[in-house]
């Protein structure tokens, strides 16, 4: 199996943060910002899951619930302030796109 393009990704992402993104480049932020976030879900990543679901809240991408539950389980795990207040901060920018059942702790 092919690795895949994190690289891109990543570009794509920090492509839509250093300009005023719209249309296509947008959308290609918040698809690879989802691709990213989906990656480190997968692979069981913690502090890295929580920074990605930052950046997809931050180019308004639509994150799916499960991810949302996971970054909040590896925040609430985690001794690491840092760490707890990346999901808050996310949580605060993505309270639209949040489930409600996951907003009260």
């Amino acid at each position: 199996m092919a690795r895949p393009d994190t690289r891109a990704w990543k570009r794509a992402v920090a492509a839509a943060g250093r300009t005023q993104a719209g249309g296509d480049a947008l959308e290609a932020a918040r698809a690879s910002a989802l691709l990213l976030l989906g990656r480190s879900v997968a692979m069981g990543h913690r502090r890295l899951a929580l920074q990605r679901l930052l950046c997809a809240v931050r180019v308004q991408a639509d994150v799916p619930s499960e991810h949302w539950l996971y970054c909040r389980e590896q925040a609430d795990r985690s001794p690491d302030p840092q760490v707890r207040s990346a999901y808050r901060e996310a949580e605060g920018l993505g309270r639209k796109s949040t489930p409600a059942a996951l907003t009260t702790v």
